[in-house]
């Protein structure tokens, strides 16, 4: 299983989706969300197209599931796979940490740090699973702001045909992410933003040769809460994965179809 990460594109570009839409309106009573529905079914599935797309972010899905034996992590948060093990035995494990510092300024520095753990699993001794369980943080500071970033991942990945290459599989399990960015001179059009978004996937089948369709079925729950200058969002909802790159979000009964490979919501 090949594993990347690029935590900026994923979770600012999200954010800044909502906020673009959202930053002329009012405080609400009662920490009511003053995000529309509509907006925070765009950063879910902005969210998602990075979960599910390595250049983005999180789990390279379509790899199917292989153990990786060495791993680095470069400038831009990105966790690469530099070997997998093309036969690996029942209770293979890799549980390393990964940290990476860079000083470009006195102002300008970014700090990642990365544990990831791997153990694979085997049924009548046939490997037939993976469970991966990863963290990341990382903490940027700018000319002016400083950006704080965590990612955690805990996923049980099961093959549907175990000893097939390159078979169909499952996987469950939650996917969690926090982002605060905060400025030295907040304004009205560069304000605080600060979001946490937790999504637990169950039963969601992939079938590694169908790129980019390969997220077959399956479903999530999910809540996310934030602020973004004086207004708000906390929602919870469901996901149904629909195939075809296409899922289905629901959020206090309201329906809207995203799609995976670009975020965009109807």
């Amino acid at each position: 299983m090949k594993h990347k990460y690029k935590i900026i594109v994923l979770l600012l570009a999200g954010i800044t989706a909502i906020y673009t839409s959202c930053h002329k309106l009012n405080m609400a009573p009662n920490n009511q969300s003053t995000v529309s529905k509509k907006e925070a079914s765009v950063q879910i599935a902005q969210s998602l197209v990075g979960i599910f797309n390595p250049e983005n972010g999180g789990f390279d899905f379509k790899s199917g599931l292989s153990m990786p034996t060495d791993l680095s992590l470069n400038k831009k948060g990105k966790i690469k796979v530099q070997s997998v093990d093309p036969r690996p035995q029942c209770g293979a494990k890799m549980d390393t940490t990964i940290a990476f510092n860079l000083d470009q300024s006195d102002t300008s520095k970014i700090d990642i740090w990365a544990k990831v753990k791997y153990e694979l699993t085997c049924t009548n001794g046939v490997p037939s699973g993976v469970t991966a369980n990863d963290s990341l943080n990382m903490t940027m500071t700018g000319s002016g702001f400083t950006m704080v970033l965590k990612m955690g991942e805990n996923l049980v990945l099961r093959s549907l045909n175990p000893g097939v290459e390159h078979a169909q599989y499952s996987f469950d399990g939650p996917v969690n992410y926090y982002a605060r960015v905060n400025y030295t001179k907040p304004t009205t059009d560069q304000p605080n933003v600060e979001g946490t978004f937790n999504y637990n996937f169950k039963s969601i089948v992939v079938d590694p040769t169908k790129d980019p369709d390969f997220i077959l079925s399956g479903s999530a729950t999910f809540s996310s809460k934030g602020s973004i200058g004086k207004n708000v969002w906390n929602y919870k909802g469901t996901i149904t994965f629909l195939g075809g790159h296409k899922a289905k979000i629901t959020i206090d009964g309201t329906v809207y179809t995203a799609d995976l490979m670009t975020g965009e919501v109807n």
